[in-house]
């Protein structure tokens, strides 16, 4: 592997509180800082490079489950744009916003993705196989069943064949090039090792180095039981959802150490929790490990020891890629 940079930027996301006057108008309450585009160059540049990843499922974009209404936050603790700017992956915990559905949440997305080099991932949620989906072919265009002159679907809940695999794995690597996001994240939770081989297969057709879509990622997560250790040749990560409050913790599983995120609960934890323990830990071979992160990131938005927003996550950050300045 080849050494790993030893810097990274400012966090950016810290926010200036505006006083209060008696005049009746609209404050911003909360207004971030404003950075050159010299920043933001080196910032993508970094995330292209050689490092140990962040990673975090985020939620508090969308709206509350059940409620399809448009979210428009007042809370920066509610919007994609305030992540902190070193986020490496965000994991789209809740859905995927569009400009139709959630506008806020998606514009949000798209400033994050070109001009801070932030990647988002659909989350596919493969557990216990609670999935119905219309089939697509190689092209990812819909096949329509003659005999009923509708779309022709899968539902893995009754059809488990290889076919049904393999149309589920282009319907969720379709959706990621259709929503313009950067990969998708299998939940190998309630799965079983051969269909979860297929699946991964099949997206390595499309998302693969030498595909079409080769800058897609392609990455699964497991609570208990471990995925098997053939995926990592068709997998850009794994990550392991190593919640201290659950008694997990860091180790690949056999798995290559590269590959390998750790992510803590912060959902248990909204302090921290195990965060700095698993960005500080390396293989002892002398590998690095691939990165670490947070599940429900947002509960450490205002659960900090010091008052700064993500303190957790951004400590994290800074303990596996040590901080250099930037010129503004």
């Amino acid at each position: 592997m080849t050494k790993y940079n030893s810097f990274l930027f400012i966090i950016a996301g810290c926010f200036l509180t505006t006083a209060c006057d008696t005049d009746v108008e609209k404050l911003e309450v909360q207004k971030p800082y404003t950075y050159s585009e010299q920043y933001y160059e080196q910032l993508r540049a970094f995330k292209k490079s050689a490092h140990e990843i962040s990673y975090v499922y985020y939620a508090d974009w969308a709206p509350v489950e059940g409620n399809t209404n448009m979210k428009d936050p007042a809370s920066w603790n509610e919007r994609i744009a305030g992540l902190p700017d070193s986020l490496d992956i965000c994991n789209l915990w809740m859905g995927i916003p569009t400009p139709e559905t959630q506008p806020v949440a998606y514009y949000d997305m798209l400033e994050c993705q070109k001009k801070k080099g932030t990647r988002f991932v659909f989350h596919a949620d493969a557990s216990h196989y609670n999935h119905v989906f219309y089939y697509r072919n190689d092209q990812f265009e819909y096949v329509v069943n003659p005999s009923t002159g509708s779309n022709r679907y899968y539902d893995l809940r009754q059809t488990r064949t290889e076919d049904a695999l393999k149309a589920y794995a282009r319907w969720a690597c379709d959706t990621v090039v259709k929503c313009g996001l950067d990969g998708v994240d299998f939940d190998y939770e309630g799965w079983n090792a051969a269909d979860l081989m297929v699946v991964v297969k099949e997206c390595d057709r499309f998302f693969g180095s030498s595909s079409q879509y080769a800058d897609k990622l392609v990455i699964v997560d497991y609570f208990n039981a471990s995925p098997p250790v053939e995926i990592d040749n068709y997998c850009d990560y794994i990550v392991k959802q190593a919640y201290s409050g659950q008694g997990a913790g860091v180790g690949a599983n056999g798995h290559a150490d590269e590959k390998m995120v750790y992510c803590e609960s912060f959902g248990q934890n909204p302090t921290g929790g195990q965060i700095w323990k698993y960005a500080a830990w390396e293989p002892v071979d002398g590998r690095h490990k691939g990165g670490c992160g947070a599940f429900y990131v947002e509960r450490n938005y205002f659960n900090t020891l010091n008052g700064v927003p993500y303190q957790a996550i951004r400590e994290a950050i800074q303990i596996m890629n040590p901080a250099a300045s930037i010129s503004q």
